[in-house]
């Protein structure tokens, strides 16, 4: 009692040691708090003690005069906040480490997706190139074959040819579908440039089945992309005629509200109920006695069509049939539509002179022998450099897409437009590819994808040779 505080501050600091701690003479850590009390000067500190303890010294002046200061042990408090600080700055590290990782797992799946993408484009175009010289060679076989025995040899080999195709091209769709290298790129065009051709195909498989084939053309003009609907209807027409034993398909078109139907009808054994929830997952495969395959064409067709954000519909009735189809945006013909070119005939081919360039020698002489079956001019060319004069006598060109050192078919179109003019041009490619299509489709030029049946060549061509103001030399 009465003691002056400038004494019990001495003391205090004293007990604390705190002239020790900072280094000060006790004098001037007394003379410090001293002149803090003397100005009224709010003060707050702490100070860590050898035992490690933490005390918190907080200094206010009183509202009437005087000082208070109080001395709080936050030890416990302090470590408790340490022990979360560390707790935090670990979690924060792991985060770290864990999105560092993460985008590294994310980085390394983009490199094998490319890797995977651009595997299958080579693996892929080097299956096809042989398979699609097989397939064209059997067709140019069949004109010269005259003996039933030796036909019906044919008609097997051609057979397991096209189930080697439909198994490769399957594999081959759902890999890209799965790696994102199907990309939809949809625009306004004439439906018959795409049911014309199919129907024309198997309405020649139907036959060789025992099966009528039925397809009224249309006018109608839809908005979507012509490759990816091609592929959602020949899955659709494939299975109707694997399928069906009796009878026939039809192929048709219907509108509906804003859009257009396109259907594939069968009268094959039908689709029970509870089958029919599961026809297009992966592998589901219908009646396996019948033909080969991986069950994977519904499930392609279903994919490209949610690229597409065209609906699909399934109705079937067991032992009556089944209908698959597709609903396409129309869209509004141009102002003064063209008249399409029916591609039956084949006056129109026989006898013209075609130019080929491609630089695999097999497809190349298989491509020849087929042109030569139907009658054509062939001249057949695996470098371009040796064309000059034969592009100017042809009258159609046909030409590969990817040829030796970075050369492209577009290019050498390019190339002898330049000099020669314009002529009725088809380029062949087993890449099916955006980048492929996009430089295509940019000079205004057709796109036939390997490995294709000759009636779609031969449509294509008739197609092309019909066209007003098409050029010949």
């Amino acid at each position: 009692m009465g003691q002056p505080v400038i004494n019990l501050t001495a003391w205090a600091l004293g007990q604390l040691k705190i002239g020790d701690t900072l280094g000060d003479t006790p004098d001037k850590a007394l003379q410090r708090r001293v002149a803090h009390m003397q100005r009224g000067t709010p003060h707050l500190s702490e100070r860590i003690f050898p035992d490690d303890t933490i005390v918190e010294i907080r200094g206010n002046p009183m509202p009437g005069g005087g000082y208070v200061a109080t001395f709080t042990d936050v030890t416990a408090f302090r470590r408790a906040e340490d022990a979360l600080k560390r707790s935090n700055e670990t979690l924060e590290r792991r985060v770290q480490d864990r999105t560092a990782r993460l985008e590294l797992a994310v980085h390394e799946a983009e490199r094998a997706n490319v890797a995977k993408t651009r595997f299958l484009t080579a693996v892929g175009h080097d299956l096809i190139q042989p398979l699609h010289a097989a397939q064209l060679l059997t067709d140019a076989m069949s004109q010269h074959i005259e003996s039933e025995f030796l036909d019906s040899f044919l008609r097997q080999i051609r057979g397991a040819l096209d189930s080697t195709d439909d198994l490769l091209s399957g594999l081959l769709d759902i890999s890209r579908l799965e790696a994102g290298g199907l990309v939809a790129d949809p625009r306004p065009f004439a439906l018959s440039t795409v049911l014309d051709p199919l129907a024309q195909e198997f309405a020649v498989l139907a036959a060789a089945h025992g099966l009528q084939f039925r397809y009224v053309r249309t006018r109608a003009w839809v908005h979507s992309d012509p490759l990816l609907l091609r592929r959602v209807l020949q899955n659709f027409l494939a299975n109707a005629i694997r399928y069906t034993r009796v009878g026939g398909v039809l192929l048709g078109v219907r509108r509906q509200g804003h859009g257009l139907l396109i259907g594939v009808h069968d009268s094959g054994p039908g689709i029970a109920p509870t089958q029919q929830a599961v026809v297009f997952e992966e592998f589901h495969r219908g009646d396996r006695s019948i033909g080969q395959g991986l069950g994977l064409g519904l499930t392609i067709a279903h994919r490209i069509a949610a690229l597409l954000h065209a609906p699909l519909h399934l109705h079937s009735v067991l032992e009556r049939g089944s209908a698959f189809s597709i609903t396409v945006a129309r869209a509004v013909p141009p102002a003064a539509p063209r008249t399409e070119p029916a591609a039956s005939g084949s006056s129109a081919i026989k006898g013209l002179r075609v130019l080929v360039v491609d630089n695999d020698p097999d497809a190349l002489e298989a491509m020849r022998q087929m042109l030569l079956s139907w009658g054509c001019d062939v001249i057949a060319v695996c470098d371009p450099s040796a064309l000059e004069a034969s592009a100017h006598e042809a009258a159609l060109w046909l030409f590969d897409y990817h040829l030796d050192d970075g050369d492209t078919g577009v290019a050498l179109w390019k190339r002898l437009v330049a000099v020669h003019g314009p002529r009725a041009t088809v380029i062949l490619s087993a890449d099916t590819g955006g980048d492929t299509r996009d430089a295509v489709r940019e000079v205004g030029l057709s796109l036939l994808n390997k490995p294709f049946k000759p009636l779609a060549l031969r449509w294509a061509i008739n197609h092309l040779l019909a066209k007003p103001g098409t050029a010949t030399p």
